[in-house]
């Protein structure tokens, strides 16, 4: 009897699953419309961090060259006599070869670090807004059964049940889920775009502090 009065029910309000897609349809596509930008600014920065790093690379190797072909000449001009500031050009190049040397490596530690970070927040996020989006579908599902379950015992017309569904709708819509998930979005951005930003400040600092070295050192 229960049966029969549930695809009673379910003939005269149309297929279930285009109710549920006319609920909550929207936000599933707006979660996984932002599901593909967050991949796809992770994608963009993976592709960026190899580059920069290069031209970084590129750039600390010029400036290590220039400083080469500086002291080189020095010591070229020194005389023989001079033998012990020779050598102590020679160690000030070494050690700038070694500090340059460590700063590259620790430059590309940080950077390995950063992107796994990343992708471990995006990973998380992308989790835990699946779980709720899981949650908001069970919810409205709980609630139409609910309703299903009182047409037993009261005879609801097509009109209520639709006036029914679209106050259900409307509520669904108020819900502040996806303004958090913009919110989580734009934070993970932001947080990229510092961490980025904190690398070219170190390395200008680094540039600055070798080529004073340089100066002294002529």
């Amino acid at each position: 009897m229960t049966q029969m009065l549930r695809e009673e029910v379910r003939e005269r309000l149309g297929n279930i699953d285009q109710i549920r897609d006319i609920i909550f349809g929207a936000q599933i596509r707006e979660y996984e419309t932002r599901f593909g930008k967050l991949e796809s600014d992770i994608s963009h920065l993976q592709q960026e961090m190899p580059s920069h790093v290069e031209q970084l690379k590129l750039s600390f190797t010029a400036e290590l060259k220039a400083g080469f072909e500086i002291l080189e000449k020095k010591l070229k001009l020194f005389n023989f006599n001079r033998e012990e500031e020779a050598t102590d050009l020679r160690l000030s190049v070494d050690r700038l070869n070694r500090k340059f040397s460590s700063c590259i490596q620790s430059l590309d530690e940080e950077l390995d670090s950063q992107t796994k970070s990343i992708r471990e927040d995006i990973s998380q996020t992308k989790v835990q807004l699946e779980e709720e989006v899981l949650a908001l579908r069970d919810l409205v599902l709980e609630e139409i059964e609910r309703h299903f379950s009182n047409l037993r015992h009261s005879k609801v017309s097509k009109d209520d049940m639709a006036e029914i569904l679209f106050a259900l709708g409307m509520r669904l819509k108020e819900n502040e889920f996806i303004p958090m998930l913009r919110e989580a979005a734009d934070d993970n951005s932001k947080i990229n775009s510092v961490k980025l930003l904190r690398n070219q400040e170190k390395l200008s600092e680094l540039l600055t502090h070798s080529n004073g070295s340089l100066e002294t050192n002529s």
